[in-house]
């Protein structure tokens, strides 16, 4: 997959995620509570990539376990079953986005490891592997560099070290802030702001970091 393919899909996965109205980020309930449900957020993300790639040739699925049959022993099988997947339904080799979603805000330094492992894997080329050209740690409710910068020195070693393969990034919205609404379509669009995406070569991300012996 060329350059420009890969931008295209990760301006879609952009579109959706900025169309996804703020009460799905936290849903409303009784007594003015507030529940950060991922799966419902989950649904509603997959519903607008869906709406993007309703006549496209690649297929949106949630939680889809794929691939075991080629990776049989490995020791996280039961958990091989990304999020969400954007992908071809008959091969494996023209997997294009593997997603873990994390909504709590309370999220730690390990669980997020766990998911930047698990991307890791998905997007690791070869027969033998997924093959994913991208993985995405979709963070939302906090604010990952004030997260990161509280954590533990091995914490924040490990998640630079995973994020130094440039196939995978962590993409974080901590408060969903709307810029507009058409009320004739009655579509709603969050700012650009709201979102940043991490990577190694983020310099925010360096700072954080305890400095080299």
């Amino acid at each position: 997959m060329n350059h420009r393919e890969k931008k295209d899909h990760l301006d879609k996965f952009k579109c959706a995620l900025l169309k996804i109205c703020p009460e799905y980020f936290g849903i409303p309930a009784l007594d003015g509570k507030i529940h950060m449900n991922e799966r419902a957020f989950a649904y509603e993300l997959y519903h607008q990539l869906r709406l993007l790639y309703n006549e496209d040739t690649y297929y949106v699925n949630g939680e889809l376990r794929k691939g075991l049959t080629i990776m049989p022993n490995y020791q996280l099988d039961v958990t091989i079953i990304p999020d969400l997947v954007i992908h071809q339904h008959t091969t494996t080799t023209d997997n294009v986005i593997a997603v873990e979603i994390k909504s709590n805000p309370d999220v730690t330094g390990p669980q997020i490891i766990e998911d930047l492992k698990k991307l890791e894997l998905y997007t690791r080329p070869g027969a033998l592997f997924l093959d994913y050209q991208i993985g995405i740690l979709l963070v939302i409710n906090c604010d990952f560099y004030q997260k990161f910068s509280k954590m533990n020195i091995s914490n924040r070693q490990e998640i630079f070290e995973l994020l130094n393969y440039t196939r995978i990034a962590i993409w974080n919205v901590n408060v969903p802030i709307p810029y507009k609404e058409d009320k004739s379509t009655n579509s709603l669009q969050l700012k650009d702001d709201c979102l940043t995406i991490i990577q190694s070569k983020n310099e925010k991300l360096k700072n954080a970091l305890p400095p080299s012996r």
